[in-house]
């Protein structure tokens, strides 16, 4: 009996390990070092670490929002959270075709909004907070562990969110970093470390897709366990 609390703290632990590791590769600060130095060309240092903390204030937001509201807005729609996990899954491989070929995609930021980064000085926010970071893989992930984590059962589900609150916070902050430091980051990796790195990312989220795939089929088709 003495035991058992601290193999349950160590499986609590891995499970939100995982999910860091799996929210920070959907995530990928690395994806967005090029884009950051190319919309703040003509940006001071002092700007650029300015518009690297909204972003990371602003996928904190993004992330932390679909957290806590993506049960409610389930439940108002009448989805089912296997259906849910059939269709997140669906985006985060998207996201890791993108990732094994180097390349934000059309998920990630749109033609549309590439054209209106361009045109303004607030890109913080958008595109490079959302939907380049903060994207609909990254908030259809953070729904699905708010809902469906070892940890609701074995933490509650209070304590469980704030530890999920946590691992969005450790992402925000490795997000700040990686943007303050991207024009050293770019010149140390190059374009091939940055490519490799994203690729890894992309196979991390594939792996992930497919389990959180799995879980919501056979949800929905319960004989699939036979």
């Amino acid at each position: 009996a003495g035991v058992e609390p601290l193999l349950m703290t160590q499986a609590e632990f891995a499970a939100y390990l995982k999910s860091f590791l799996g929210l920070l590769a959907i995530v990928d600060p690395f994806i967005a070092v090029p884009m950051f130095l190319a919309l703040t060309p003509t940006a001071t240092a002092q700007d650029r670490m300015r518009i690297a903390r909204i972003a990371a204030i602003a996928v904190f937001c993004v992330l932390a929002v679909g957290l806590l509201g993506g049960g409610p807005v389930l439940e108002f729609f009448g989805i089912s959270l296997s259906a849910f996990k059939v269709a997140g899954a669906l985006l985060l491989l998207l996201s890791a075709v993108d990732s094994f070929n180097a390349a934000p995609g059309r998920q990630r930021q749109t033609p549309e909004e590439e054209a209106e980064a361009h045109s303004k000085h607030a890109v913080a926010v958008v595109p490079i907070a959302t939907p380049l970071l903060a994207g609909p893989g990254a908030i259809s992930m953070v729904i699905v562990f708010g809902q469906s984590h070892p940890g609701v059962k074995t933490l509650g589900q209070v304590a469980h969110l704030g530890m999920l609150l946590l691992v969005i916070a450790v992402v925000a902050l490795i997000t700040w970093l990686t943007l303050r430091a991207a024009q050293r980051v770019s010149v140390v990796l190059g374009i091939t470390g940055m490519n490799v790195a994203t690729r890894v990312g992309g196979l991390i989220t594939a792996a992930l897709a497919i389990e959180i795939l799995a879980s919501g089929l056979t949800g929905l088709f319960p004989g699939l366990k036979q």
